[in-house]
This record gives structure tokens, C-alpha cells and sequence, in this order.
């Protein structure tokens, strides 16, 4: 009698692994492909977010059927910041609310996907912003892109004791010398990286790239602290457009 009941047993199992969809190495891969959709968006501050762990992705199978849940976990006090922000703004809430845009509420959001098994994409309903994963998506997507509006802010008493990487020295000298001309110092462009180096670290000048780079960033008025000190700097270093 025992050997027929472990056998059976045994069979059980090797079925429940043989029909099973998706195994761990699938479930590890959808978490990698999902944390790349939200890297592919490009914002800064989510970029950091997940580069500094405080945004996380969670994937598990659903009973052994092509269907995953993912859970991002935020950090409370981002949620709380970018709130902050858009109470402060009441219209531009209900206007975002009114397209189908809403910052998260809790710090877990969960939903669940299914997944194509050979190439192990979420199908293309659950990645619509009617669906939970796509609704999920974009509550996180708004969140971060709000918080580079907080983040680059540039407060008068700003320093900076981070040294700006030699790439990031380089880009900006190229950049000035494209916009910028001076008559009367040479070293003009070097003035104006080092002199803005002392004010703003490398990731706040990112979050500064980025709104310069988003065609509603301009009506935020983010940036103006940003372009009073760049103005302020190009005096100093005897800078005029071109």
C-alpha cells in the first residue's frame, strides 16, 4: 500500500511541475522586463528611485497558470511629496484625475497580468492605462515625474560638495560653447561648469536636463531657479548668448 500512495504522490508533483506555465527563471525574467519598461521611460527620478532600491518590483506566479502579479512597493515618503505637490495645485489634480491620471494612495500597488509564455511579454490589454498593471504603471510614472519638478528646485543657500563626473564636465563645456559666446574671458565655459557645480549636485542637474527636455515642464515653473542662477553665473563669467 505505501509504495502505490508515493508513487501516486510523486506523480502528482512531477505533473504540477510539467503544467506549470511559467518557472522561477520566467517569473526572474518578467520582473527584469518590467523594471526595463519603467527604466525605458526615461524619468529621472524614477531612474534613481529604482537604482537606489527605494522603488521596488515584485513577481509571482499565480497558481501555475500564465498569470503573474506585480507589486511595486514606493517609499512613503515620496507618495507624501508628490501629494504635497499636487494640493498645492488643485486644478492640475482634477485636470490629470480628468484624463485618467492619479498619483498612488498606498505604498504597495498590486495587479495582476497575463503573460504570453514563449516570449514571456504581458499581454497587450493588461498594459492598457484601463487596465490594473497599466493604470499601476502610469500612477508611478506620474509620482516620479512629479517629484523632478520638487527635486529641481534650487534653494539660494544650495551647495554642492559633490564633484561632477569628468563625462558630465565635458557635456556641459560642449553644450556651453554651442549657446554661449564670451568677448572679453576665454575660459568663460569653464567658469560656468565650475561655477554651477558648486550649486547643483549631478543628479539634481539631471532632474534639471529632464524638465528641460519635457514640453509642459514650462508652465511648472521648476526651472526658473534654475535659469535665475544660470543667468546669474553667465554674468559672472562675462557670458552672452549666441
Amino acid at each position: 500500500m505505501l509504495f502505490p500512495l508515493v508513487f501516486s504522490m510523486l506523480n502528482m508533483l512531477f505533473a504540477s511541475h510539467a503544467y506549470a506555465c511559467l518557472d522561477h527563471q520566467s517569473v526572474m525574467q518578467i520582473k527584469t522586463n518590467e523594471e526595463a519598461h519603467l527604466l525605458s521611460r526615461n524619468v529621472a527620478t524614477m531612474t534613481d528611485a529604482l537604482y537606489d532600491q527605494l522603488l521596488t518590483i515584485q513577481v509571482k506566479q499565480m497558481d501555475g497558470t500564465c498569470k503573474v502579479s506585480i507589486t511595486y512597493t514606493l517609499p512613503e515618503l515620496d507618495i507624501a511629496e508628490a501629494n504635497q505637490l499636487l494640493n498645492a495645485n488643485p486644478a492640475k489634480r482634477i485636470m490629470l484625475a480628468g484624463q485618467g491620471y492619479e498619483l498612488p494612495s498606498q505604498t504597495m500597488l498590486t495587479a495582476v497580468a497575463s503573460v504570453e509564455p514563449t516570449t514571456l511579454s504581458i499581454l497587450h490589454e493588461d498594459i492598457l492605462q484601463s487596465a490594473p498593471l497599466g493604470k499601476n504603471r502610469a500612477s508611478v510614472e506620474l509620482l516620479y515625474a512629479s517629484l523632478a519638478q520638487t527635486r529641481a528646485v534650487i534653494k539660494p543657500d544650495n551647495l554642492s560638495t559633490e564633484a561632477w563626473p569628468v563625462a558630465l564636465v565635458n557635456v556641459e563645456l560642449s553644450a556651453c560653447n554651442s549657446q554661449y559666446t564670451s568677448q572679453s574671458n576665454p575660459d568663460a565655459c569653464a567658469c560656468r561648469v565650475h561655477a554651477l557645480s558648486q550649486k547643483i549636485s549631478p543628479r539634481q542637474l539631471k532632474y534639471i536636463q529632464y524638465l528641460a527636455n519635457d514640453p509642459y515642464s514650462s508652465a511648472t515653473g521648476a526651472l526658473s531657479t534654475y535659469q535665475g542662477i544660470s543667468e546669474q553665473v553667465n554674468f559672472e563669467c562675462k557670458l552672452n548668448k549666441r
